[in-house]
């Protein structure tokens, strides 16, 4: 397991968690912290990829895909699936032993990967693939309390309206490279972005709030839970009625605990994907008072994770090396 950051490299990332923008500056004065400490772990912490800033573009609907497999083969399908673009985030899961994935339809090609692809897959038993109905919680959400909420109100970054089910309207040529640009590196600045788009700078101030506001990109701060404390990870299928849904939905998205929490078209009617710090800590969310609405629930740890929020993660990128 990674080894546990610092409590002030922590409270950085908690920051950047808030607003993956905000500067240096900001962040030194809400954490009331030495700006030149700040600015000198933060960089170190984004240099060296233990955290990534990074703009996440909304491209249209989702799914999720729960892929049945020989224990052998779970590591090398999970990873070669983590490798698509269309893939938002690909784990092992460890009962029973297989991989979860989500994936933007539209980039996946959904019909073609599930009915032919995955299936063809040496050592895949089953594959189940299931629209996402709603979010109630997703990852660049999370926020998992390691700022007070003194410091966490200083750091509020703009944050979608509402978020979208499809791409409602076409980007102009300025916004799609200020998005091209922002996958790139999350924490371009204004100026860069401006310059790159061929506009003014309060242009592309506006364009980025616009941007950010209309869901049409999110921002996401990227770190492995395990750094932060948060060493126990697993996936959730609850049964619910569908009357049930939203109030569970709604109350587990609030757990500290909860990184990603969705509606799916089926019989699970919702998944649920935690980080705690210990079995103890994902017991209680199992155990929240809210799942007595539940007619069931079932969990799975995830023993690794290949890819978050579209982007490889690092120690399992060591891991492929070290494997070779």
């Amino acid at each position: 397991m990674p080894e546990l950051l610092s409590e002030l490299d922590r409270r950085i990332i908690g920051a950047l968690q808030f607003d993956g923008r905000a500067s240096w500056r900001r962040i030194a004065e809400a954490l009331d912290e030495p700006l030149r400490t700040v600015t000198r772990r933060g960089v170190e912490l984004l240099d060296s990829g233990t955290v990534q800033v990074a703009g996440m573009p909304s491209q249209g609907p989702t799914c999720v895909i729960e892929i049945a497999c020989e224990p052998a083969r779970v590591d090398a399908i999970a990873r070669e699936l983590s490798e698509h673009p269309g893939v938002i985030f690909s784990y092992a899961l460890a009962n029973p032993t297989g991989v979860l994935v989500e994936v933007h339809e539209k980039t996946f090609d959904l019909e073609t990967m599930t009915l032919e692809i995955i299936p063809s897959l040496a050592g895949v038993t089953g594959v189940s693939a299931t629209p996402v109905l709603r979010y109630y919680a997703s990852h660049d959400q999370w926020r998992p309390g390691l700022l007070s909420d003194a410091e966490a109100a200083l750091l509020l970054a703009p944050t979608a309206d509402t978020v979208p089910d499809d791409i409602v309207t076409e980007l102009g040529s300025a916004e799609q490279t200020i998005v091209r640009m922002l996958t790139e590196d999350g924490r371009a600045s204004v100026t860069q972005l401006a310059e790159r788009a061929e506009v003014s700078v309060p242009t592309a101030r506006r364009k980025l709030d616009s941007l950010q506001r209309s869901g049409a990109v999110t921002m996401r701060t990227l770190v492995e839970p395990a750094l932060l404390g948060f060493g126990v990870e697993a996936g959730l299928w609850i049964d619910c009625a569908p009357q049930s849904v939203d109030a569970i939905g709604a109350a587990l998205a609030s757990l500290p605990e909860v990184r990603y929490a969705v509606r799916l078209l089926g019989g699970n009617a919702l998944l649920v994907h935690a980080s705690a710090r210990s079995l103890g800590g994902l017991r209680a969310v199992i155990d929240a008072p809210v799942t007595e609405l539940a007619n069931s629930v079932h969990s799975s740890l995830i023993v690794r994770a290949y890819k978050r929020s579209g982007r490889p993660v690092l120690v399992a990128r060591e891991h492929a090396a070290e494997s070779r």
